[in-house]
């Protein structure tokens, strides 16, 4: 079982970001579709970090005033999700993941030569994507709503997939 301390528990900022970059950009106007790669490299196995500035920062690059963003955690072990940037709740969170999914289980998918099979059922809880509305410019979400990027494999470099299709202004 892991303890607290092996968490990285980050409601404000995302430790290990290392750049966005820019993979495909199309322009028919009034429509934009706009594709970003989002670089980190977590300094621990198991994180839940809030990605929510790096996720504005593309939408607001991608001059999208109107439509959908996607993100996508690209890695199997990793997840992304909607929740409250407070960080008791995230201590709550990876409380309840490590209960349901506890590190140092003899797994089956460890018969492989893997040790990461907690990861890969952490990564099935938090959802591997989500897709977020965009009205006039911004993120549209409650009040309390970031998302976050969840990894439970970490230590390593990894992307996450921000996709952004919609409206431009006219």
């Amino acid at each position: 079982m892991l303890k607290p301390s092996d968490w990285l528990l980050s409601p404000g900022s995302c430790p290990g970001f290392k750049k966005h970059e820019l993979i495909a950009r199309e322009e028919r106007p009034p429509h934009i579709h706009h594709t970003e790669y989002l670089h980190v490299q977590i300094p621990k196995r198991y994180a839940l970090v809030n990605v929510n500035e790096h996720i504005e920062a593309a939408v607001a690059r991608s001059g999208v005033q109107d439509g959908f963003c996607f993100v996508s955690a690209m890695h199997i072990t990793a997840g992304i999700y909607v929740n409250d940037a407070e960080s008791g709740l995230l201590g709550d969170i990876s409380e309840w993941l490590e209960g349901l999914a506890p590190y140092g289980r003899n797994y089956r998918h460890h018969h492989t030569g893997e040790d990461n099979g907690d990861a890969h059922l952490k990564s099935y809880l938090t959802n591997h994507a989500l897709t977020a509305p965009i009205t006039r410019g911004k993120l549209d979400f409650g009040t309390w709503q970031q998302i976050f990027y969840a990894e439970f494999d970490g230590m390593r470099a990894k992307r996450i997939l921000v996709k952004i299709t919609g409206l431009g202004s006219k």
